[in-house]
């Protein structure tokens, strides 16, 4: 698969070239969703009265795979709270008792690498997505969640040379763990249970052709980068302002 050659490139030289992550801890993760959600799906958040939620409107293909950063955390009170009322039946059987100082861990998993999301995003095979997203101002994407899982999926993916998130099928994704160059086990989004997630929107901006194309994504709480807009239709208006 194409995604393969772009492990071994990466695990050949430094991954934070070209890379930059959306730090988890910047605020408070957003904690509601009633639809299943994953990393790296685009939708728009909703602010109501008594909670919030993101619904996802369109989900892109990454054919060649994007890296993506994982950290291991401790449960505490609050954060055992939230993923119980995001899994109610205690799906992946974890047992938090607060006087024990051996802790369950989650897992903090971010998109790292944003030229490799822009470049996925504008082939062929995204088209639709890139026209909905010109169209929608508030659209945004996942760009790190805090998920529960098994104790032993945790261990090998902190085992783990490198992570990807990589399409299993048609509008599904996995987690591909890379060890020797090569993929050794693959986690499934449906057996994770996510219970917070931060979102970044999409800065667009004038190329040297003096057409409309996506520059950035940025985390929810920065500004684009200068020259850029949220608003591809207000990019559209300056580039047309300027030929005139």
């Amino acid at each position: 698969m194409q995604y393969k050659k772009h492990i071994l490139v990466v695990l050949s030289i430094s991954f934070f070239i070209g890379c930059r992550s959306i730090s988890v801890n910047k605020s408070a993760l957003h904690t509601s969703a009633t639809t299943p959600i994953a990393l790296g799906v685009i939708g728009v958040h909703e602010n109501h009265i008594l909670h919030t939620d993101f619904q996802v409107t369109t989900i892109p293909s990454y054919k060649n795979g994007i890296r993506v950063g994982i950290s291991a955390t401790d449960f505490n009170k609050n954060t055992y709270k939230t993923y119980l009322a995001a899994s109610k039946n205690n799906v992946q059987q974890i047992k938090y008792v607060d006087s024990i100082d051996n802790k369950p861990q989650f897992l903090k998993i971010e998109l790292l690498d944003w030229v490799a999301i822009i470049t996925e995003l504008e082939e062929t095979y995204n088209q639709q997505t890139i026209a909905y997203l010109k169209r929608q101002q508030d659209a945004e994407m996942i760009s790190a969640v805090s998920a529960a899982l098994s104790a032993k999926d945790i261990n090998e993916i902190n085992n783990a040379e490198a992570v990807f998130l990589v399409n299993k099928n048609y509008k599904q994704y996995q987690l591909s763990l890379i060890k020797d160059g090569k993929t050794f086990k693959t986690i499934d989004f449906a057996d994770l249970t996510i219970f917070g997630y931060r979102l970044s929107y999409f800065c667009w901006g004038e190329n040297e052709k003096n057409r409309v194309t996506l520059f950035d994504i940025v985390d929810e709480n920065d500004n684009c980068p200068k020259n850029t807009y949220k608003n591809a239709e207000k990019t559209k208006e300056k580039v047309n302002y300027f030929k005139l």
